[in-house]
């Protein structure tokens, strides 16, 4: 696998949920959205493992940590993870970008993302898009253009010409998820299916790597921490008052996360 994701920057499918635990957390999703629109007012809600408990044992399954572990080490760090939800039938879309551009996180090659997906995510239904092997064109300038269908947060899309490169649809089943380094460029369209598409985007950093903005938070998955980070406490329950304030402290962090949230108490 590993000269596969040096090559292409991605590998997927990988298994990790049957489709019953899939759809269990599915459902475990829909309740969670509730709540974090009532505390949130962002277009995406970061770092959600903090807030709740059954997310964040989800960030912690052996099947996803044991292909992170051979990408980056056996010292692991959850950094942030985000829900990605399209409705049917609904234009919302992810731009065109590289996660690396505004995280500050260093060295590149040790931070990936694993995408889980809860439904089904295919080409109809607006499954992430890439461009294999883009991430050794190391990092291009983005653009932020708010007010969009853009489900990131600032907006960005990369300035590049996505139409002149061979695209790769990253489909997947419910329960499946894919892994892609930092400097993969990727994006995603629309929802023209009559069915949802739901996905668990999860970021993890080798212990050794920095926050170059200043200080940062992450949670300890695997291994051991070097310091580099504060630690995150794991949530009891949903959504307790310690996991509140625990929360609103890690988007405090001058990290791009931290930027972009703005948290409203319910």
């Amino acid at each position: 696998m590993r000269k596969e994701f040096q090559k292409d920057g991605i590998v997927f499918p990988l298994p990790a949920l049957s489709s019953e635990q899939a759809a269990d957390y599915l459902a475990k999703y829909q309740s969670l959205q509730n709540s974090l629109e009532a505390l949130i007012q962002v277009p995406q809600y970061p770092k959600v493992h903090v807030l709740s408990q059954w997310a964040g044992e989800l960030i912690c399954h052996n099947a996803v940590l044991d292909e992170v572990e051979k990408l980056i080490g056996p010292n692991i760090l959850c950094w942030a993870s985000v829900f990605f939800a399209k409705q049917p039938r609904n234009n919302a879309f992810v731009g065109w970008h590289q996660d690396a551009t505004y995280w500050g996180l260093d060295p590149v090659d040790g931070v990936v993302t694993a995408w889980l997906g809860l439904t089904d995510s295919k080409a109809e239904n607006g499954c992430m898009q890439c461009v294999l092997g883009s991430h050794s064109m190391q990092q291009l300038s983005h653009t932020q253009k708010p007010e969009t269908d853009n489900l990131l947060q600032s907006g960005q899309e990369v300035d590049f010409d996505i139409s002149t490169q061979n695209i790769t649809d990253v489909e997947l089943k419910a329960g499946e998820f894919s892994i892609h380094h930092s400097l993969l460029l990727h994006g995603s369209r629309g929802n023209t299916a009559d069915y949802p598409r739901v996905g668990y985007s999860i970021q993890y950093v080798s212990a050794e790597t920095v926050q170059t903005s200043g200080w940062d938070s992450a949670t300890l998955v695997r291994g051991k921490n070097f310091g580099n980070f504060e630690l995150e406490p794991k949530p009891l329950g949903e959504f307790g008052d310690a996991a509140i304030s625990a929360h609103a402290r890690a988007l405090e962090a001058p990290s791009g996360l931290g930027k972009a949230a703005k948290l409203k108490r319910a």
